[in-house]
């Protein structure tokens, strides 16, 4: 399941760097056009499954041993810093694909934020879809910059 879905995390940092509004809409376009395969596969492994909700939990493991995979250190673990960046991504791209997946999403993303609150120990962690965070822009990040 999932096979080769760490290249989703490749790019990262670069769709993370400065972000304003129509820059975020430009990176977000392409990792829809590069990667919805993945998403769509999430959402029929979960409509197929007995417990959509357990699916869920599996998708959630699968992208946080992706993460762990892709963006470990040299120990195999992940620092503070990636830590973050990674908790941004998904809240920027990830779950907002994942929420772009119907009825089945919501499903999904739990799943997802279980795992993930656990692997990135982030307990603040939350998900939103792609016009919450499309219309938190001003013209920078969150009107910050």
């Amino acid at each position: 399941m999932l096979q080769g879905i760490e290249i989703i995390f490749a790019e990262r940092v670069t769709m993370l760097t400065s972000l304003k509004k129509k820059g975020y809409e430009i990176f977000f376009r392409e990792f829809e056009r590069e990667h919805e395969h993945y998403f769509v596969e999430m959402r029929e492994y979960a409509e197929q499954a007995a417990s959509g909700e357990a699916a869920a939990e599996e998708i959630g493991e699968c992208i946080m041993q992706a993460m762990v995979k892709t963006c470990s250190n040299k120990r195999g673990k992940l620092d503070a810093r990636t830590k973050s960046e990674l908790s941004l991504f998904l809240v920027y791209y990830v779950f907002p694909m994942i929420l772009k997946q119907g009825e089945m999403g919501k499903v999904i993303a739990d799943g997802v934020l279980v795992s993930c609150r656990r692997g990135l120990k982030n307990r603040s962690l939350q998900y939103v879809d792609y016009d919450t965070v499309y219309n938190g822009f001003h013209e920078k990040i969150l009107g910050l910059f």
